[in-house]
This record gives structure tokens, C-alpha cells and sequence, in this order.
């Protein structure tokens, strides 16, 4: 017998085979659909999970359910770690599965399709079946398959053809791995190989499982090189705060560095413990839902989350210890206050109602500060002892907040129970809510209310409860949108590109008279969050960290209607007061900056009406 002939030989009787054991699962299949049972040819890992699929009316379906354009977005995101991880892996085996009638899917840990790559062709047939970018697969939605089922074993699965629990299904055969977080033992998603049932393959389980260790191990490193930035970060603040008692844990609650000060003066074991266990749930929310969500957890602390570009990394804790008490500086208020006329008078107020136990009212536009100025009033108060404990009202429904007020699980005997924007609860809600502040007021919390739209006016149209209002507005401060205090836009800038240096590792971003005057003039309806967002914006676009005009996003670039003279001269004295104004009124620096005669430009400030600055 000549080479070929054998290995036709080979082929034919491993065709046989399995063409044999497809006849075997079928007709197990079949037995199971028809009484319920089936042969002890059916492996017992396949009938069990036809069991879970039976009963859920799904036997018929031709395909996964399909996510729509926008959950699926969502579920991206929230998997971007996931994704990133498997970038590499993803982007090789993709290259190499072309022709080969095999696809690659990467899977969030609910089933769903979040990467698909390999054969085209292979593709293109995947997507009669949903088996592409947002199919849904696990057991619930599909029954028996092998990314649904390695999900419920947590471990890896390989199912042919009708192993499968739907008949449509049977046309595939798959093989996936969960791929898991190594430093909590918690699923991520699964890394599945899928191919058409009449093409024999012997190998995919082990590719998939390599595959599944590779996005583990990439995932490893970037854990670490995380921890490498959180401990820069916590290296910054030490400079800022000098000997104060901290602890940092990355993304999975491990510690990364803890203070020997915080290591002696934090004996709440048990709080700790319990923070540690909360934080990889969290750590792929947004980083204000974390905040909010842990808010309260370890009293007595500031915590902050440690973010790189929009994704959070891991939690700073600080330990006040009682440190500030009436009569002692208020450094967070004094920043505020530096920012200008309006601003001082702002933190002027906001020092001595500190000072107070009066339920306080901060009213202001979104973005405007209110939760800072809440938290820097909670550190400079009688109070900064005790927790802050913010709460999200627009968030509240009243079965959850009424079962959270019968087992006690919000409020203490100290510190502060901030209700951010109550305008937007409920009827019910703000009933329960004037309960809670009764109780909570009664046991010393202090109760700070942040409303993004007037309260008073709220209750006049009566939206808001009347009894509620006069609850939370004891004093009242207002925060004014930054369109209506210019004069602060430049200082705030600066003071917000310092923290993101020393916050994110940022560049120092300097902006040319154009581009200043630009920002000036600008309504800025976001206000600070909106500022924030621009400077990490330019970072990361800029190439030099010089910014002109034509480095602003369109919006900023825009000027006001009128014809091209009046335009041409609004653009120009705008440049003028952003001179100025950089300069801090020195009007040979502004010349220079201007790149003009100081002559020509005392004429120029006389043809526009604007007095001589005096020089500082």
C-alpha cells in the first residue's frame, strides 16, 4: 500500500467515526427531546446540562438572542479590561485561522459575544445563528453549548454537533475555557473556538484553553503594571499630605501599600474586611458609582478612586483621625476660595456653616463642585470625624431604601448623610426620606443636600415636599455656573491642570492668548466636570502640550453671529482680555505675547473701551 493510499485509508475511517458517533448523539438527542431520557451513550455532563435547559420553551430556537447596538456598547465597556487583555491573543489567532473554517470568540461572564475573528466565511455563517458580536449564549438563553455550559461547570467544555440542546445548533461544534481573574478567582469571560460540524478537528479544547492562559497571563501584567501606578499615586499624595495614616488596594482588594500609621491607628478589622470583599464587583463601574457605593464603609476615612483615563484601578483610603476642628485651618475651603471673588466669598460662607450642625442646602448647575464643596465642609466640620455617607435620591426606590432603614444600614452616630439631588426622588421616596433625616438627625449626623435645580422653586410647583424643603434647607449656599464668574475661568484652569499632573501624571498644558480668550468666552454649561474632561482631553491629543485655538474641540472655537468685522474684532479683543489676563494685567508681557508694540496695544485697548489694567 502506497503513502496516499494510507493516509486515505486513515481518513475514511476517521470520517466513519465520526459519522458513527454523530449517529449516536443524535439519536441520544433525540430519545431526550422525545421522553426525557436518554442513552448511557450521552456523556453525563451533556445530559445534565440538558436537563437545566429543559423547561425553558427554548428547544426550537434557530438562534442566540441578540443584544442591541447599545447594550451591546455598554457590555464592551464594562468588559474593557477583558478586551484588553485578549487584544493580543485575539489579533494573532485572528491572522492565523484565516481559510481555516474556525472562528474565535471572546465572551463576557454572561455569554455574551464581545470579539469575534478567524475565517470570513466561517463568520459570515455564524451570523445565521448569532454566533458573531452580541449573541447571547448562555444556558438560559440557548440551552446546551459550549460557552454557556463551561459558564455553569467553570471549567472548560468541548460539545459537537447534537450535543447541542437546540437542533439548529447541531450544525456546530465548539470548545471554550472560562478565563478568570488570578488574584480573585472570579470569571471573567470564556474564550470559545467554533467551527461547522462536518469538519474534523482534534485539537481545538487545547487551543482553546492555551488561549484562555494567554489572556491570564496579559492580564497579570497589567495588573501589575497598575500596581506600579497606584504606588506613584500614593507617592503624590504623600508629598501633598505629609504623614497621613494611608492604605491603597488595587482592583481586587489586595493591599499595594499601606502606612505603618495606618496600620496602627485602623483597628475596624472587620469594616476593612468587608471594603476588600466589595471592591472587585465594583471596580468596573464607573468611578462615582464606586464612590458611592463604598462611601461609608470604613468610618472615620476619605476614600478616594484611583483612576488612568476613565477606568478605575483601585481605592485610596486616608484616615482623618479627628484632625480638624473648629478654629483649625480648612485647606480644601481655602483652594476654593482662590479661585476669585465670587469663590471667596463661596468658601467664606462655607467656613463658619461648618462650623454648625444646620441641615445645609448647595444649590448648582451639574458639575459645578457641590460634592467637592460637601466633602471639604464635611473635613473642616465638627463632623470630619464621622463618616460621609452620600446618597444618589435619583437612584432610590422606596422598597430597597425602606428595607435599608429597617435593618439600620444607612446612617451612624456622627458625620455626614449627603442626599445628592433630591429634586429627583419620588413622592414615595421623599417621604421616606424625610423619615430618614428625622432618625438620622436625632443620632447627630449632620444632613448636606446637593440640588442641581432650585428647591424652593421645585416646591413651589409642588414637585417637592414642603415639610422635606424646610428639612434640608436650614442654610443655603449657592454655586454659580462658571459663564457667570469669567473672571475665575483661567485660575480654575490651571489650579485643574496642576491636579491632573500630580493626580494623573499629566503633562503641564500652557495656552496661547487665543486659546485662553476662547475658554473665557466660552459657556462652559458642564462648568468644572466639563474643564476637567477638556485638560485630559488635551493631554492626551495635544503633541506638545502648547494649546492654540485650533487645538480646542469645535465647540470651543465657535464665535457669536454679527458680520465678519464685528466678528474679526470680537475674536480680537477676546485675544486682547486672554493676554491680559494670562499676564495677570502686566501689559508689556501681554504686548509680547500678543507679539504687538505696547503702544499699538494701548490703542487697541482705547478703540474697544477696556481701561488700563493696573500692573501687578
Amino acid at each position: 500500500m502506497d503513502r496516499e493510499t494510507a493516509i486515505d485509508s486513515r481518513s475514511a475511517i476517521r470520517s466513519g467515526e465520526e459519522q458513527m458517533a454523530h449517529r449516536i448523539r443524535k439519536r441520544g438527542w433525540e430519545e431526550f427531546m422525545a421522553v426525557g431520557r436518554a442513552s448511557p451513550d450521552v456523556r453525563s455532563e451533556v445530559l445534565q446540562s440538558w436537563q437545566r435547559s429543559a423547561g425553558r420553551r427554548i428547544e426550537k430556537l434557530k438562534q442566540a438572542p441578540l443584544l442591541s447596538e447599545e447594550d451591546l456598547l455598554t457590555q464592551r465597556a464594562q468588559a474593557r479590561r477583558l478586551r484588553s487583555g485578549a487584544r493580543g491573543v485575539l489579533n494573532r489567532a485572528g491572522s492565523l485561522l484565516g481559510g481555516s473554517e474556525n472562528i474565535l470568540l471572546l465572551c463576557d461572564r454572561g455569554g455574551v459575544v464581545l470579539d469575534a475573528v478567524g475565517d470570513e466565511t466561517t463568520l459570515a455563517r455564524g451570523r445565521e445563528n448569532h454566533l458573531h458580536l452580541g449573541g447571547h449564549w448562555t444556558e438560559d438563553a440557548i440551552g446546551t453549548n459550549a460557552i454557556g455550559t463551561a459558564i455553569a461547570l467553570a471549567r472548560p467544555v468541548e460539545l459537537r454537533d447534537a450535543e447541542h440542546f437546540c437542533e439548529e445548533i447541531h450544525r456546530w461544534n465548539c470548545a471554550a475555557t472560562p478565563i478568570t481573574d488570578q488574584s480573585t478567582g472570579l470569571l471573567l469571560g470564556v474564550m470559545d473556538i467554533s467551527w461547522p460540524s462536518d469538519l474534523t478537528q482534534a485539537s481545538a479544547m487545547a487551543l482553546s484553553a492555551a488561549l484562555a492562559l494567554q489572556v491570564e497571563s496579559e492580564l497579570i501584567r497589567l495588573l501589575a503594571r497598575e500596581r506600579e501606578f497606584l504606588m506613584e499615586q500614593l507617592h503624590l499624595r504623600r508629598l501633598r499630605r505629609g504623614n497621613e495614616p494611608m492604605l491603597i488596594m488595587d482592583r481586587s482588594g489586595a493591599d499595594v501599600f499601606a502606612t505603618e500609621n495606618f496600620v496602627r491607628f485602623c483597628d475596624d478589622d472587620r469594616a476593612l474586611r468587608r471594603l476588600r470583599e466589595r471592591i472587585p464587583n465594583l471596580i468596573d463601574q464607573a468611578p462615582d458609582t464606586i464612590s458611592e457605593a463604598l462611601a461609608g464603609c470604613l468610618p472615620g476615612t476619605d476614600m478616594e478612586v484611583i483612576e488612568t483615563g476613565s477606568d478605575a484601578i483601585g481605592v485610596l483610603i486616608s484616615l482623618r483621625r479627628n484632625r480638624l476642628h473648629a478654629g483649625e485651618s480648612c485647606p480644601d475651603l481655602v483652594r476654593i476660595g482662590a479661585a476669585g471673588a465670587v469663590s471667596s466669598t463661596l468658601s467664606a460662607q462655607a467656613k463658619r456653616l461648618a462650623q454648625t450642625a444646620i441641615p445645609l442646602l448647595v444649590e448648582g448647575e451639574t458639575g459645578t463642585g457641590k460634592t467637592h464643596l460637601a466633602r471639604a465642609i464635611h473635613r473642616a466640620s465638627l463632623q470630619s470625624g464621622g463618616p460621609f455617607e452620600l446618597i444618589d435620591c435619583a437612584r432610590l426606590t422606596a422598597a430597597p431604601l425602606r428595607e435599608d432603614m429597617l435593618e439600620g444600614r444607612i446612617g451612624a452616630d456622627d458625620g455626614v448623610l449627603c442626599l445628592n439631588r433630591p429634586e429627583e426622588a419620588s413622592p414615595e421616596v421623599q417621604k421616606l426620606l424625610l423619615n430618614l433625616i428625622e432618625d438620622v438627625s436625632g443620632a447627630g449626623m449632620r444632613i448636606i443636600a446637593l440640588a442641581t435645580r432650585p428647591l424652593y422653586k421645585e416646591m413651589q410647583k409642588g414637585a417637592f415636599r414642603s415639610d422635606l424643603y424646610y428639612r434640608l434647607a436650614g442654610a443655603k449656599l449657592e454655586i454659580r455656573p462658571l459663564r457667570e464668574r469669567r473672571d475665575e475661568i483661567a485660575p480654575l484652569l490651571s489650579e485643574l491642570v496642576r491636579n491632573h499632573m500630580a493626580d494623573r501624571g499629566g503633562r503641564e498644558l500652557k495656552f496661547t492668548s487665543g486659546a485662553m480668550a476662547a475658554l473665557i468666552a466660552h459657556a462652559w454649561p458642564g462648568n468644572l466636570l466639563e474643564m476637567t474632561h477638556l485638560i485630559a482631553t488635551l493631554d492626551a491629543l495635544s503633541p506638545t502640550g502648547l494649546i492654540d485655538v485650533r487645538s480646542l474641540p469645535p465647540e470651543f472655537r465657535h464665535s457669536g453671529g454679527g458680520s465678519g468685522e464685528e466678528t474679526l474684532r470680537d475674536k480680537e479683543r477676546q485675544e486682547i482680555l486672554g493676554a491680559i489676563e494670562v499676564e495677570n494685567g502686566n501689559l508689556t508681557r501681554a504686548a509680547r505675547r500678543l507679539g504687538i508694540a505696547r503702544s499699538t496695544l494701548y490703542l487697541k485697548l482705547e478703540s474697544y473701551g477696556l481701561p488700563r489694567p493696573r500692573k501687578t
